[in-house]
This record gives C-alpha cells, sequence and structure tokens, in this order.
C-alpha cells in the first residue's frame, strides 16, 4: 500500500503530459531492449515468448531480461536473451547500477497492474521509451502506456501484446525453457541411477503449494499415489517444494508404499526432469508452467485463478476444479491421470 501511495503522489507530481511516440516505435533506431519481470516462477517462463518474438521481429536488437535471482538461471541457455539482470530485493544497488550503466533505447514491464518494483527497475534503466500497460499509478513514468485489452485472455498474450503495439510481427507464442548438453547428460543420469521400473510411464507429483488454502488435500494426492503405484499404471516421483521435505515425509510415511521423493533440485534440474516425465500432477503452482514451456502432458488442480488467464497452455493438459468446497475424489482424478498417461 505504502508504495503504490508513493507512485500516486509521484505521479502527481512529476506527470506533465506530452505527446506519446507512434507506434510502432522505429525499431531501426533501436539496439538495446529491457525486459523487466521480477516475479514469480509461473510469470516469468510465460514471458519466455516475449524475448523469441523480439529477436526474430527485429534483427539486431539486444534483448536483456530482467528477473528475480531465483530464476536466473532458467533463462541462462536462451537464445533470445543476451543478458540477464538480477533482482535481489535485499540488495538492489549492484542491479541499479548495471540499469544506470546500460544506457537501454527501451524498457518494457510486463506487469498488466502496476508494480512499484518494475516501476523503480524502468526508471533506473534511463530508457528513452518505457513501455507499460495504461495505469493511472505509472503514467509519469511510462511514455509509452498501452491499453489493456478487454476480457481475460492467457497471461503470455498479455505480454505479447504490448510488443505487438510496438510493431512487432513474427510473434512466437509457446513458452519455452532450454538446456544445454551437459545438463541433457545429468538428467538422463539421474533417470538412469534412480528409476526402478523405467517399464512403465514416469508421473510426477507435487503435492505441496505456496498457499495451503490453494491446494487440494495432501490425503488425496497420497491416495493417487498409492492406486498409480498398486497397479503398476506409473511409476511416480515425488516433487519437494522449498521446506517441504518434512511434509511429504510425514504424508508418505509407510516406507513399503512410499514412492520416491527427490532430493533437492535445483529449479532447471527439476526442469530437465520434468522434460523427461510422461506426466506432471500438481496443483496451480509455479511449476505447472515448467510443464507447459517443456511441452510436458500436464494435470491440474485449480483451487483459485482465472483459468483462462493462468492455465496449461501447449501442451497436451487435464484440468480438475475443486472451488468453494471438497468433492474431488481421488478416483476422479485417477481416472483421468489414467487417460493421460501412454
Amino acid at each position: 500500500m505504502f508504495k503504490r501511495a508513493l507512485w500516486g503522489f509521484l505521479n502527481t507530481l512529476f506527470h506533465r503530459g506530452g505527446t506519446a511516440p507512434a507506434l510502432p516505435l522505429d525499431f531501426n533506431k533501436i539496439r538495446s531492449v529491457l525486459v523487466i519481470r521480477p516475479d514469480r516462477l509461473g510469470d516469468v517462463v510465460l514471458s519466455t515468448p516475449v524475448y523469441a518474438s523480439l529477436k526474430k521481429s527485429f534483427s539486431g536488437v539486444e534483448v536483456t531480461a530482467l528477473v528475480d535471482r531465483a530464476y536466473k538461471s532458467l533463462l541462462a541457455d536462451d537464445p533470445n536473451v543476451d543478458r540477464t539482470l538480477v533482482f535481489n530485493k535485499r540488495n538492489p544497488i549492484p542491479l541499479i547500477k548495471n540499469l544506470i550503466a546500460a544506457r537501454f533505447d527501451v524498457a518494457i514491464t510486463l506487469n498488466r497492474k502496476f508494480s512499484a518494483t518494475a516501476a523503480a527497475m524502468a526508471f533506473f534503466s534511463g530508457a528513452r521509451w518505457r513501455v507499460n500497460y495504461k495505469t493511472d499509478e505509472g503514467a509519469w513514468l511510462y511514455n509509452v502506456q498501452i491499453p489493456p485489452r478487454e476480457g481475460v485472455q492467457h497471461e503470455t498474450q498479455n505480454n505479447l501484446d504490448l510488443i505487438r503495439a510496438l510493431g512487432a510481427k513474427n510473434i512466437q507464442e509457446a513458452p519455452r525453457i532450454f538446456f544445454n548438453p551437459e545438463e541433457e547428460q545429468k538428467t538422463q543420469a539421474f533417470l538412469k541411477a534412480n528409476r526402478k521400473h523405467p517399464e512403465r510411464p514416469l508421473v510426477l507429483v507435487k503435492p505441496g503449494t505456496r498457499v495451503p488454502a490453494w491446494g487440494w488435500k495432501l490425503e488425496k494426492f497420497r491416495t493417487v499415489c498409492e492406486r498409480l503405484m498398486e497397479s503398476g499404471r506409473a511409476e511416480v516421483f515425488i516433487v519437494c517444494g522449498p521446506g517441504e521435505k518434512e511434509m511429504v515425509d510425514s504424508l508418505f510415511d509407510n516406507p513399503e508404499s512410499k514412492p520416491f521423493v527427490l532430493p533437492p533440485l535445483s529449479l532447471k534440474e527439476l526442469a530437465g526432469l520434468i522434460a523427461k516425465c510422461d506426466l506432471l500432477f500438481c496443483n496451480h503452482t509455479g511449476i505447472m508452467h515448467l510443464a507447459s514451456a517443456l511441452q510436458t502432458p500436464l494435470a491440474v488442480i485449480f483451487k483459485h485463478g482465472q483459468i483462462e488467464r493462468w492455465g496449461p497452455c501447449h501442451t497436451r493438459s487435464m484440468i480438475f476444479e475443486e472451488r468453494n468446497g471438497d468433492f474431488l475424489t481421488p478416483e476422479e482424478v485417477v481416472a483421468g491421470l489414467d487417460k493421460m498417461l501412454p
């Protein structure tokens, strides 16, 4: 609330109106573009089509991505990202110095709603053209404000609409994560060492979620895993998010029926396993967007959020909705997963 009030005050103090540049922008005079998205995992994954679309639409443009430091590795091998800057909220000074020194031509903030953090990064970039969706708070800072499209559309399209307005024609709509050969070999070696039933389809299951109220009951996840393993329909690996190891160990307390619990992995290592599995089953959380970017089949429990905006995209998927209640049974989910498995 304080940050939004501050930016509202700055808008009142500094906004003087003025003439916005004619669109589309003349990219013959633009050599460097900063794309700002210092948000959560899913937001970063769904921004990857923007980098590809900029590269394919404007020859010679240098694309820099600004993301939270936790997600830098996801862009390390992306051929459409020339440079990645990281946001560290505990020490933003090095980033601010890099932004001031870079002298970007264009800075694009992808947030549909006003973000004070992203706006500050756009300000320090010193870019001649600062682009965002039209908001009252950002009127003094963003000199290219794009009116948002009416209605609900997928977040990838919200991101791409900004660069469409700037003149991008060669639009790449699918999110994508890239790996180097060493990472591919490491994933293969991990699977070879840890799979007990390589003849069965491999299902990754993540029962945890950032907000417990947004997650399906943990006991139901356990039942689904047990049914898949007992029937021989699939081999199950459990994914633990940060701080979830104790929860998972207590959930699967029977050693005889306990699936393999993945050790702590880097985000890129986890993405590599998702790329090689036959199905990811999880709540509506950031990890599901990795599956979309890797074209891995996906089954998702949706208890919150707009499916049209945040649902799976560009991969085979099945959505189980359970809102305002506790009515979705493990039997229904097992039947759905069975249809998804090869």
